[in-house]
């Protein structure tokens, strides 16, 4: 994710891991067609079933013909037919039950005769498809086997690089250092998205060289794997109790900590106050975005695939972070999320 000069989220990114990206560039994954996609065009159905005569049908014969034979004796009881009248309706409905049941014997012999050449060679059809399948997925298998591989050895390579030149804090989170509602909140996400894979924390300190005075971190994330560490900020307009502007582009004070942390190889990702109270799981995108472009992890970026891109926040000049203060801007995202 790139981010947009004069608008949150500012994502600034160490030379050291520039140089790396580009010199270690992320493997890509030339995926074949969908595999089931390909299987399901080259099969084709078998031909339409001829109908073919099972054996309810002679069921069927021998009810008519004792039907029949049943009406005959019934109309020689009732009309006192001739004995030569009766035998011969007799013999007539038997010679044409056994002629009905030879004849559909003969039809659906022929029947299917015809049909089990087709219904071979579409059964050969299938099964050569299937083997053809099991292949490609063997062979997309080891594209796969291939490309993690590419991945873990260039992950090794960064975190044999960082593991030298990252400068870590003087403690792992300073209870004492006093949270914002805001930092609360988001904290709660960063927990839910990135739990497992990453390290984190909040209130983590930095000492400022040659000075008894430190720089405290919102939040420190350290991505396990390649110990790329980023440094995550939540930058509000003014002071919630003196109203004095916070975090203004026309002020060095910010700029000036950007490179303290730039300089020992964190990156920084900084958001605005409203961004991260209004879109909390779009600034979690971001920071997976992030990831994703250096370390090639995606695993973050897959919980948050539904999850709509952040919207950038223009940042604010010292006269508009005082008149922020005046009109109580924060209070207006700040009370309505937060029932302030």
């Amino acid at each position: 994710m790139n981010s947009v000069r004069g608008f949150y989220p500012v994502i600034l990114i160490p030379d050291s891991i520039r140089y790396f990206c580009i010199n270690h560039a992320i493997p890509v994954f030339n995926s074949s067609p969908n595999s089931v996609t390909e299987f399901s065009s080259e099969v084709q159905l078998p031909p339409k079933k001829q109908h073919i005569y099972s054996n309810s049908y002679l069921y069927w014969i021998i009810i008519i013909w004792v039907v029949s034979v049943g009406i005959v004796l019934l109309v020689n009881q009732l009309f006192n037919m001739g004995i030569l009248a009766f035998w011969l309706s007799l013999i007539c409905a038997s010679v044409s039950a056994v002629t009905a049941c030879y004849y559909l014997r003969f039809i659906n012999f022929k029947l299917c005769q015809q049909y089990q050449p087709k219904l071979t060679k579409n059964q050969q059809k299938i099964s050569n498809s299937k083997s053809n399948l099991l292949h490609r997925l063997q062979h997309q298998n080891q594209k796969i086997e291939q490309y993690n591989n590419l991945l873990e050895d260039r992950s090794k390579k960064l975190l044999f690089l960082l593991s030298k030149i990252v400068q870590p804090p003087s403690n792992q989170g300073n209870t004492g250092v006093q949270q914002g509602v805001s930092e609360k909140q988001f904290f709660i996400y960063l927990c839910r998205y990135f739990s497992g894979v990453y390290d984190f924390c909040m209130g983590v300190e930095f000492p400022i060289p040659n000075t008894s005075f430190c720089y405290t971190a919102d939040f420190i994330l350290i991505h396990q794997a390649t110990g790329l560490a980023i440094d995550i900020e939540i930058d509000e307009p003014y002071d919630g109790k003196t109203g004095k502007p916070h975090h203004c582009i026309d002020q060095n004070k910010d700029q000036q900590r950007n490179r303290f942390f730039l300089e020992r190889n964190w990156v920084v990702i900084r958001f605005s106050e409203y961004q991260v109270v209004k879109c909390p799981e779009g600034c979690c995108k971001a920071i997976a975005q992030v990831i994703f472009q250096i370390t090639g992890d995606y695993s973050g970026l897959i919980k948050l695939q539904s999850i709509k891109d952040l919207l950038p926040h223009k940042q604010w000049k010292n006269k508009e972070a005082v008149y922020m203060a005046k009109t109580k801007f924060r209070q207006s995202y700040l009370k309505t999320n937060f029932l302030l």
